[in-house]
């Protein structure tokens, strides 16, 4: 069997992809919302619907332009990779650390060194690592799609793009199963596994069972969509207009923990091929959610998103300067301070770096 050839729909040959930046801006929405309800006895932690949407984005949009580069030059330069993701995360992440360095000597905050320390080194997410502290706690998403962003694309320079589709195709099915079992193991002790196994269901738990998955999703749906897979190909060209709002509906409901259909894991995946399904979609001119995510405000908040996600932490709650709890006008005006913020912190920093970032682009 040859290699997958790699064959860009028109949609994918533009620069920007339609739908993306307004579904990053639903996402930012998402996340900002359930942080501002935390002190409301309403409160559900659906936050993580808005990280999980991320994940999938990231592993779509980056698996596409790396596929996109080889098809252009023949080859895929990881040098030039790595020093677009370090221009693009570092600047914002480090100042954002450093600021926040500085809060917790103003305000005592007791924040400890080696929560600092796990940040600055993208290793939040290792369970090994875990001191939760509220201020640094989305720190844990970034270390997950660093971890993808070290990993993957030297896979998919090593390997031809069948075996790596295949070796991801696999992990999408073994990290729910192998994460339930660890799971089911370690809270109730109802089966009995060797230790040599228990040791390599631990691995793929610790290091691919916290999100990794999504991000495989989503560089799935990319080769499948590049490569014009037959299902993905009938579902673009079949599929309503409506379908891919109904898909992020439907899936943004599946991992809400209160419902009683919610699984864990499982419904995780499940989730992520949906949001994979919708981003596609969205691709479609006719697609009425993408027409929505095309607002020139939800353009603009996609843009802003990595900066509001970074700074948001200490605005939504517990504020350094003063919690302000479940009163209203003050979270009102901390949401305005996070929106001044991250205005400037995207104008007069990121974009500096951005620039720096665009002159390693190659597709």
């Amino acid at each position: 069997m040859g290699e997958l050839q790699i064959n860009l729909p028109e949609e994918t040959q533009k620069t920007n992809f339609r739908g993306l930046d307004g579904l990053r801006a639903v996402s930012i929405l998402i996340v900002i919302t359930s942080h501002v309800l935390t002190p409301f006895p309403v409160y559900n932690n659906f936050g993580l619907v808005g990280v999980y949407i991320f994940f999938v984005i990231s592993g779509f949009l980056i698996t596409t332009l790396l596929l996109k580069e080889r098809l252009k030059y023949g080859n895929i330069s990881l040098k030039g990779f790595y020093i677009r993701r370090c221009f693009r995360i570092l600047p914002v992440a480090y100042l954002f650390l450093i600021v926040l360095i500085g809060l917790n000597i103003i305000y005592k905050m007791g924040i400890p060194g080696k929560s600092f320390l796990a940040c600055f080194l993208f290793i939040k997410h290792l369970p090994v690592l875990e001191n939760f502290n509220w201020h640094t706690g989305h720190f844990w998403s970034l270390g997950v799609e660093e971890q993808f962003y070290l990993l993957f694309p030297f896979l998919m320079v090593a390997l031809p793009l069948r075996h790596y589709k295949r070796l991801i195709q696999c992990l999408i099915v073994v990290i729910p199963i192998l994460s339930f079992v660890y799971v089911t193991k370690m809270e109730t002790h109802s089966i009995h596994i060797p230790q040599p196994l228990f040791l390599v269901i631990s691995f793929f738990y610790n290091f691919l069972g916290r999100g990794t998955i999504l991000i495989l999703i989503g560089s799935l749906f990319s080769i499948l969509w590049v490569t014009q897979n037959k299902l993905i190909k009938l579902v673009y060209e079949k599929a309503p207009p409506i379908s891919s709002l109904l898909l992020f509906i439907i899936g943004s409901l599946l991992i809400i923990r209160a419902f009683p259909w919610y699984v864990h894991f499982f419904s995780e995946a499940i989730f992520g091929i949906m949001i994979a399904f919708a981003i596609v979609l969205n691709l479609k001119e006719q697609s009425f959610f993408s027409r929505l995510l095309e607002i020139d405000l939800m353009k603009k908040i996609g843009i802003l998103s990595y900066s509001i996600y970074i700074w948001q932490q200490i605005f939504t709650y517990e504020q350094p300067w003063f919690n302000a709890g479940n009163n209203v006008l003050l979270i009102a005006v901390n949401l305005a301070a996070l929106t001044i913020v991250s205005i400037l912190s995207y104008s007069l920093y990121e974009k500096k770096f951005l620039t720096y970032k665009n002159r390693f682009k190659r597709v």
